[in-house]
């Protein structure tokens, strides 16, 4: 399976101008959920992409550093102050149009 594109820099700028892009910053233990609505770019820091255990620990799947992509429901932990980006998951051919 392949995993998500990243968007041109038109594209950002567009979801920007429209409000659909999202600047975040996690303090060290945030948590952030994806979803399939948004995708996540790590532009800054270290953090860690887990999922829910069995017994409700959680199981480490990998480290994310600065132009990783999060996304499918996995949840971003942040190890250091964690700046990301949060985008639409699916991006339009209206959207691919200008990049």
């Amino acid at each position: 399976m392949l995993g998500p594109v990243a968007p041109s820099l038109l594209a950002l700028v567009w979801y920007y101008l429209t409000g659909n892009l999202q600047e975040l910053r996690l303090k060290p233990g945030d948590r952030l959920e994806s979803d399939s609505d948004r995708v996540f770019i790590v532009t800054n820091g270290t953090g860690q992409v887990v999922r829910d255990g069995p017994g409700g620990h959680d199981i480490l799947l990998r480290i994310v550093r600065q132009g990783s992509v999060v996304s499918d429901g996995d949840t971003l932990m942040a190890e250091s102050p964690l700046d990301v980006l949060a985008l639409p998951a699916r991006i339009s051919k209206r959207d691919r149009a200008g990049g």
